[in-house]
């Protein structure tokens, strides 16, 4: 007898009751068989599946539009793609146009007060060539790159907490400007890829966050910055040419090296290097800029004093203002050099730090001699003295944690003096300063003002004088202000 062959059909897709259940199903005709030993009606969907539509792959569909959390400074039409030079020129302008309007200034008033009031703390842009350049823009009718408006825009930021306090918007709005104008340094950026502008924005983007108490997010954005600077060849020259674009450039190198290693001593992750050079002994100081220059009421040079001496030479005369800055600086090199060798004997490393001691202490008379004694309460290069001074001394303290003989204790003694002095200068800036503590220069003030509150806090838990409770309270005071107008 021939085999009997059974031919079973099969369906093209599950039984209902297996499709519930989630199981296999065998898909046999009429009745599969999970259904057929339960007794149960088998039921298919007989119908064709549908084929599925392979869509082209669209990431952006992810990404949400960020709202701000404040109209206040919302542009008030929404931003679009940029694709060429010209529409990131055009977008780039309306947004800065916007906040003019919102802070009631303008271009030209913006840049007189940056170098009135902000200049001088990092002077890295010639007011000659950046009123110029605003000038040409002007009379040729046409829009500013969008290098130069980012600029404009990081000024603005800048200046925000030395406005008059009916001009200066909300730190909410300020935070939102913050993001803004860094978000508008990465479009210029992917336009042009680097100018000098975009540089100097950098910077200025850097430095206030450093004044913000934002350290490790200015190390971030120095890292930009440099690695801008290096693309486009700007670095400190061992020449020194007097030319006006060359001194810009050079200001702008010796900037960013300097604002590198101020914001280095604030930062927690003691295995950190400087990744800019620092000249060396041998090189020119740098000069000042003319902040009047380019005005029609101030002719004159922009440059205000050709550099003089060089950097060991502290006792140098007739330097510049940003020169002596720059050898604050230079002291301060060497205090990170000391302080972050780990294989450094601590005999030979107390040695170095009472050495360097003995050479800020010997920059500082030279600094008093120089000034009247109000300017030197608000001197960038005695503010940054008195910081290292603090960082000095508590790396001394630490190193003679356990002291082992009486020299140690006469240097734990000479330490702590140091510290008391330079939280009478501090005092001493706070009260000068009067209600308006807030205007404390930008450049490290929080920071001294955080050392000597905690310097004096800790004298003040072993013996409570109610003299020195009163001076904390104006420390914190300070404080408070500072933090008030200076940080979003």
């Amino acid at each position: 007898m021939a085999d009997t062959v059974t031919v079973t059909n099969r369906a093209r897709n599950v039984c209902h009751a297996c499709m519930l259940r989630k199981k296999a199903c065998d898909k046999i005709l009429p009745t599969c068989g999970f259904c057929a030993s339960h007794q149960r009606l088998c039921r298919y969907d007989l119908s064709q599946p549908k084929s599925r539509v392979h869509r082209a792959s669209n990431p952006g569909r992810y990404f949400v539009p960020l709202r701000s959390p404040s109209p206040t400074l919302t542009p008030t039409r929404p931003s679009t793609l940029c694709v060429s030079p010209q529409s990131v020129d055009e977008s780039l302008n309306q947004l800065a146009q916007h906040y003019t309007q919102l802070t009631k200034l303008t271009y030209d008033s913006i840049i007189d007060h940056y170098f009135r009031a902000f200049h001088k703390w990092l002077p890295a842009l010639s007011p000659d060539s950046l009123r110029r350049d605003a000038s040409r823009y002007r009379e040729e009718g046409r829009l500013p790159p969008a290098d130069f408006t980012v600029l404009l825009l990081t000024m603005l930021l800048n200046i925000l907490p030395t406005l008059d306090p009916s001009l200066r918007p909300p730190r909410a709005s300020q935070e939102i400007l913050y993001t803004t104008t860094k978000s508008a340094l990465s479009q210029a950026q992917a336009s042009l890829c680097t100018s000098l502008r975009l540089v100097q924005a950098a910077l200025l983007i850097a430095l206030r966050e450093y004044a913000s108490l934002r350290p490790e997010t200015a190390y971030i954005s120095m890292m930009t910055c440099a690695g801008l600077a290096r693309v486009m060849g700007i670095k400190i020259p061992s020449v020194s040419d007097s030319r006006l674009e060359a001194k810009e450039r050079e200001n702008l190198a010796w900037s960013i090296a300097m604002l590198e290693r101020l914001i280095l001593c604030e930062m927690d992750q003691r295995d950190l290097q400087p990744q800019t050079e620092y000249p060396g002994p041998d090189c020119r100081l740098p000069s000042d800029f003319n902040p009047t220059a380019g005005l029609e009421s101030q002719p004159g040079s922009d440059l205000q004093a050709l550099n003089q001496g060089t950097l060991p030479g502290l006792d140098a005369a007739d330097a510049a203002l940003f020169g002596r800055q720059a050898q604050s600086v230079f002291l301060l090199e060497r205090l990170l050099f000391i302080t972050r060798s780990t294989a450094r004997n601590p005999e030979i490393k107390l040695a170095e730090l009472t050495e360097l001691d003995s050479k800020v202490r010997s920059f500082l008379e030279v600094l008093l001699n120089e000034l009247d004694w109000w300017q030197t309460l608000v001197c960038v290069s005695t503010a940054l003295c008195v910081r290292l001074l603090f960082l000095l001394h508590q790396s001394i303290l630490d190193t003679l944690e356990y002291p082992k003989s009486e020299s140690d204790h006469q240097n734990m003694g000479r330490s702590s003096s140091g510290l008391d002095m330079v939280c009478r200068w501090v005092l001493d800036v706070v009260k000068w300063q009067g209600e308006d503590k807030a205007m404390i220069m930008p450049i490290c003030t929080f920071y001294n003002l955080r050392a000597a509150t905690k310097r004096l806090q800790e004298r003040n838990k072993h013996v409570v004088v109610e003299l020195l409770s009163r001076v904390i309270d104006d420390l914190l005071g300070a404080q408070e202000a500072y933090h008030k107008t200076w940080v979003f």
